[in-house]
């Protein structure tokens, strides 16, 4: 039987670049957001007040090995070589010439189409990179230009559960000895110029309207999610023999990967979460989970959905394993969301912390805090939800 452990991680988010320090504040219940600028007639029709940047990066790290994609490909593609080969430094592996490239990317690239439109209206061209500056595929293909790779190299599109999926298939992938080694995670860039995704999301009613930007995930006085500007989290995905053989540190080990679709709306869950608990019950089965991290965007129905599946897989509040949302800190990342509270339950684990939450007048009935715990976690859930029905959890244990 083979085994998948994680040996590498990086992630760019609002609160920084180190997954550690990300951590950190997260524990330290921190959030960065900033004012959307309305000075322009287009954006007053816009409600939403904030929303979480994309932290910088050091753009003197790996450039020698990231001037072509930093000249030629879209910012998205840049800022997932970047985080990948930070990835691959964290896990200290020198030879990914066969290593595999998985990535969940959620949105197609806004901000290429955008400026495609923008030059062809005021100039009548497009740049020659027009078409490779807006494919989905084209983090995943320029990851494995940069990194020289010749294992298998896709994009995985599931709305919100694109992280978790690309995950979950990277984790099927070893199992099944297709690779030994694969760089997988999540990354979407939602905002351009005209803030077209804000607006799109809007529409849906499922944006936080506070006026300080915060989101209330599981919480009475919710309103929508956090709107982000983007993100990525990348991940090193080994077998654990070749681990082994290269005294690798080893973070954690994924032990399940469970995946289904409601096959009910392209937008909404229902409310019984039948199938997302039937992929639950059948991940966890009789083990026991110490720590929950939810999908928890705050909006109005997932919300509820999502309190359901909990109670229904797991029991009542003192039964129920730890429970948090990220996305109240970091924003919805969408595509990047799945990979970002990956990484987030393995330094759970690694440091027997659980960070706590933003909320107001909680459910009744869920484990769910303000405070971060100080508690064992040997055992984490990580679960995402996405537009059309898709479902995916992993299953992320401490190594032995």
């Amino acid at each position: 039987m083979r085994r998948v452990v994680i040996t590498g991680m990086s992630v760019v988010c609002s609160l920084g670049t180190n997954h550690e320090k990300v951590f950190e504040r997260l524990c330290n219940r921190e959030k960065v957001v900033v004012p959307i600028d309305k000075s322009d007639d287009l954006l007053k029709s816009i409600k939403t007040s904030y929303y979480t940047p994309i932290a910088k990066i050091d753009e003197s790290r790996f450039n020698t090995k990231l001037k072509q994609v930093k000249s030629k490909a879209s910012g998205l593609s840049y800022y997932t070589a970047y985080a990948a080969l930070n990835a691959i430094e964290d896990a200290e592996i020198e030879d990914v010439e066969d290593a595999s490239v998985v990535i969940g990317c959620a949105v197609p690239l806004i901000d290429g189409i955008v400026d495609n439109y923008e030059s062809f209206k005021e100039k009548g061209r497009i740049s020659l990179m027009g078409v490779p500056s807006l494919m989905e595929n084209s983090p995943a293909s320029w990851l494995s230009v940069v990194l020289g790779s010749h294992g298998r190299s896709f994009t995985v599109s599931s709305a919100c559960a694109s992280g978790t999926e690309s995950i979950g298939k990277a984790y099927e992938m070893i199992l099944a000895n297709k690779s030994d080694v694969v760089i997988c995670g999540g990354c979407d860039k939602l905002r351009d110029r005209s803030w077209l995704t804000l607006k799109g999301f809007e529409n849906l009613k499922v944006v936080s309207q506070d006026s300080d930007g915060a989101s209330y995930p599981f919480s009475e006085e919710r309103s929508g999610f956090l709107y982000s500007e983007g993100a990525v989290a990348m991940l090193v995905l080994e077998e654990l023999e070749h681990a082994l053989k290269r005294n690798a540190r080893i973070y954690a080990e994924i032990t399940g990967f469970g995946q289904n679709c409601d096959g009910y709306s392209i937008l909404a869950m229902p409310e019984d979460g039948e199938y997302i608990s039937a992929m639950l019950k059948k991940l966890v089965g009789d083990r026991k989970v110490d720590y929950y991290n939810a999908h928890g965007t705050g909006t109005k129905l997932n919300d509820i959905a999502e309190a359901n599946v909990i109670r229904n897989v797991f029991g009542d509040c003192f039964a129920q394993p730890a429970i948090n949302s990220t996305k109240a800190f970091v924003g919805h990342t969408i595509g990047a969301s799945g990979a970002i509270e990956a990484i987030v339950c393995v330094d759970s684990i690694n440091h027997n912390r659980v960070h706590g939450n933003i909320c107001k007048t909680i459910f009744d009935d869920l484990n769910y805090t303000a405070e971060t715990r100080d508690i064992q976690v040997e055992r984490a859930v990580s679960a995402s939800f996405g537009f059309g029905g898709h479902n995916a959890a992993l299953m992320i244990e401490r190594y032995k």
